[in-house]
């Protein structure tokens, strides 16, 4: 389990901003959590599930994606520690 798998979109505020980076080309859009719920089927789903669906925005690439919540300007990708 990780931070992907615990949160819905519907769970972020609607000014959350997400950075969403293709895996293939480096591409990298940013996005917010309004901007993606107006696709009905994207509203209710969890945000790895989301990951899945999305693809780069790039026509000749359309490569799969990842996404990285932001938090006062800083992109955060994993939080974790040391045991």
């Amino acid at each position: 389990m990780n931070w992907k798998t615990d949160l819905k979109l519907s769970d972020l505020d609607s000014r959350t901003r997400l950075e969403i980076t293709c895996r293939s080309c480096g591409h990298s859009r940013y996005e917010t959590r309004d901007s993606l719920a107006v696709n009905a089927q994207l509203a209710s789903l969890y945000l790895d599930q989301i990951e899945g669906h999305l693809r780069c925005s790039k026509r000749t690439c359309r490569g799969a994606v990842r996404i990285a919540l932001i938090h006062a300007n800083k992109i955060e990708g994993f939080v974790g520690g040391m045991a």
